[in-house]
């Protein structure tokens, strides 16, 4: 009955906000007092178990430190072991190589199989013991170990407690010696230092016999010492509770290492974690009882302000589901004004909806009209296709609607079949998405290329209802596509020919100079010169250069030098075939030059002119290349690689070499001739090019 007269006076179901809120709070100070007996024994569980993680935590951090510096004394020993004073077993200079690569941070100590010391770099050469201070490592190196980290023994160099780090080196797989580097416990207490521990935690380690090698406080006292059989009978575990060597207890856990036989202890003391888990269980029952009385308190205030409010919010809410007009005071409740700026937001949106829909739909007309592509719509139960006025544009046809076979009859022939079994395939299949790209035929008779994408729609039964794509005009892309594939070609062409010149440059250069310095520079140079023919050629994608710009490239490392040489000569183009070929040819003589010639003193100098004469559809050019000042040139008694390459790359662009080695310098003349250029090219004429040249 009840809830039938709320119904009827307009009241909505349910209970008030202030009683939600004291019911609220009383189930929150009620349930309290039962809980906080768990929360305390759980807090004293939480700090307990992060005061563990951070024992394990530091633990195996020193073990991984550890292990990394015994890494780091490896290295150092696996580098000295393949030191060539040590295969010649020359001691004194092995002595002196093993002190400097140390540095002074430690010692190195070879031993023979007998256990003989060779070398001690704690002491001058010479001064060694004669036996080893550490026969224990000795014997676990002959019964086959590999790497032996000894314990703690007293040297009978250093007079105090050591340890080693070994390695055996072989020889025709027996132990021929034992290479060992001597560290001080004073390296592994700065080790445990470095880890910056609080003043209440502790870090140990101890050897395979239980003897402390190090402690990150009272080290000078403790170490040597045995360490306490609770602890070195220890496996390793998680934390445990124990006593300490100082008789304190104290939350420990071991870990051993894996490249030796010793173990690293972290204990931090009990009595601390103790008093502060006390005293933080002390504070925070304060703060949850002072926090559920406050809290009582407060809902009974706060429930009273919210009920306003949120009537007002109800009452706009209603207008503006009736799309009727609204007005409401802000209140102080931020949420609440919150809600009525979002309802007054909406009505704002809902007046600009319909405006915002008409010009969006006009937008996207537009924007198909400018993107040239045209959607479509196939309706597959009536066999009607549905073309929007940018597709029949470009396809050329009318407006009328088609049927499939109707579309088809614009695909070109060539592509029609396939087109025809990959659209039956969509609407066959289960494909949601599809994409075609095939060739369309316009009644003008011209051919484009089309990209045909689609979504299908498929009724409960899985069968395609209706198919919606577009069709865009992909023409211009296809012949991007056959432009590239045709640069590839020529791009691939330019590399295997640029590979063979280079292989038979290397098998020449290498035949002509076995020495590996002479090889390096002589075919290193060939290369540069090879390098900067073909920057010549892919700039602006050139088929050919001028030939004044191919000297001056060939010859600018010289010039660069202050070297005088002097180019001149009429304008011509040279293809790209014989472009590389001139290049090589040209740094040939350069780097005879440099080496024998003109180029190989101060006062010396060269001078390289040409003319180019039109003959047919050819035109002739006869360079000569001069050489002046330089040493008197004497013909060689052999012909080398130098004199080879420039026959053969002369023949190579069918030119005609001649060399004279006069006693005033090296003349040559190359004849040769190249195609006339293209018509958008000057021809050629007698005319001076620019002069390169440079000297004192």
């Amino acid at each position: 009955m009840r809830g039938a007269s709320d119904e009827i006076s307009g009241k909505p179901p349910g209970w008030p906000a202030a009683l939600h809120l004291l019911l609220f709070a009383l189930l929150i100070a009620v349930p309290l007092l039962l809980v906080m007996g768990a929360l305390l024994i759980r807090a004293t569980e939480l700090e307990r178990e992060r005061v563990e993680s951070r024992i394990v935590q530091a633990v195996e951090a020193i073990v991984g430190e550890l292990e990394r510096d015994m890494d780091r004394h490896l290295s150092v020993l696996r580098t000295l072991a393949t030191s060539s004073a040590l295969a010649a077993e020359d001691w004194p200079a092995f002595h002196e190589q093993a002190k400097a690569g140390l540095a002074g941070r430690a010692y190195i100590v070879l031993l023979d199989a007998a256990g003989r010391q060779i070398v001690n770099t704690y002491l001058p050469y010479g001064q060694a013991p004669s036996i080893t201070g550490d026969p224990q490592t000795l014997k676990r190196m002959r019964d086959g170990q590999r790497v032996v980290v000894s314990n703690l023994f007293v040297s009978l160099a250093v007079k105090e407690a050591v340890y080693n780090i070994s390695v055996p080196i072989h020889r025709a797989g027996e132990l021929r010696f034992v290479l060992s580097i001597g560290l001080t416990p004073n390296d592994l207490y700065q080790l445990l230092q470095a880890q910056k521990l609080q003043p209440d935690w502790t870090a140990l380690v101890w050897d395979g016999n239980g003897m402390i090698l190090a402690r990150s406080r009272d080290h000078a006292r403790i170490v040597g010492t045995a360490i306490g059989s609770h602890l070195r009978d220890r496996q390793p575990s998680m934390v445990f509770r124990t006593t300490n060597i100082d008789g304190l207890e104290v939350l420990a856990a071991v870990r051993a290492s894996g490249m030796s036989d010793w173990r690293v202890g972290v204990y931090f003391t009990a009595s601390v974690i103790d008093g502060h888990l006390r005293d933080s269980l002390l504070v925070w029952v304060g703060m949850i009882l002072a926090a559920a009385a406050t809290v009582a308190a407060l809902a009974l205030f706060f429930g009273r302000r919210l009920t306003k409010p949120l009537a007002e919010v109800i009452a706009a809410a209603g207008a503006l589901g009736r799309r009727q007009a609204f007005d409401i005071r802000p209140s102080r409740l931020r949420e609440a004004n919150a809600v009525v700026a979002a309802l007054q937001g909406a009505a704002r949106e809902l007046d600009r909806s319909s405006a915002a829909l008409r010009d969006s739909e006009e937008r996207l007309r537009t924007a198909a009209e400018a993107a040239d592509f045209g959607p479509h719509e196939y309706d597959v139960a009536a066999d009607r296709s549905f073309r929007s006025p940018q597709m029949r544009r470009l396809l050329g046809v009318g407006e009328s609607p088609a049927s499939f076979e109707d579309g088809l009859a614009s695909v070109h022939p060539d592509d029609r079949g396939h087109v025809r079994l990959r659209k039956q395939q969509i609407i066959s299949g289960p494909e949601e998405r599809y994409e075609l790209e095939y060739r369309i035929r316009r009644p003008d008779g011209d051919v484009r290329w089309v990209m045909d994408r689609g979504q299908v729609s498929r009724d409960g039964h899985g069968k395609a209802s209706r198919i919606v794509g577009v069709l865009l005009d992909i023409s211009r892309l296809k012949e991007a596509e056959a432009r590239q594939r045709l640069l590839f070609d020529e791009l691939n062409h330019r590399v295997k020919n640029t590979l063979a010149i280079v292989q038979a440059l290397a098998d020449q250069t290498l035949r002509a100079n076995p020495d590996r310095t002479v090889f390096t520079r002589e075919f290193g140079g060939r290369l540069a010169s090879l390098a900067r023919a073909h920057d010549l050629l892919t700039q602006e994608s050139r088929r050919g250069a001028p030939l004044q710009e191919i000297l001056a490239t060939a010859m600018a490392p010289f010039i660069n030098e202050g070297r005088s040489i002097r180019i001149q000569g009429a304008a011509v183009t040279v293809p790209a075939s014989a472009t590389i070929t001139l290049s090589l040819m040209l740094h040939e003589l350069a780097s005879n030059a440099a080496k024998y010639g003109a180029l190989s003193v101060a006062e010396g100098r060269i001078r390289i002119e040409w003319t180019a004469t039109s003959a047919g559809s050819f035109v002739v050019i006869d360079m000569e290349w001069v050489e002046e000042n330089g040493p008197t040139v004497a013909p060689a008694p052999r012909q080398g690689f130098g004199s080879r390459l420039l026959a053969a790359s002369a023949a190579q662009i069918n030119g005609e070499l001649t060399v004279d080695h006069a006693p005033v310098g090296l003349r040559c003349r190359l004849c040769f001739r190249v195609p006339l250029p293209d018509a958008d090219q000057a021809q050629p004429h007698e005319e001076q090019a620019s002069k390169s040249s440079a000297g004192r």
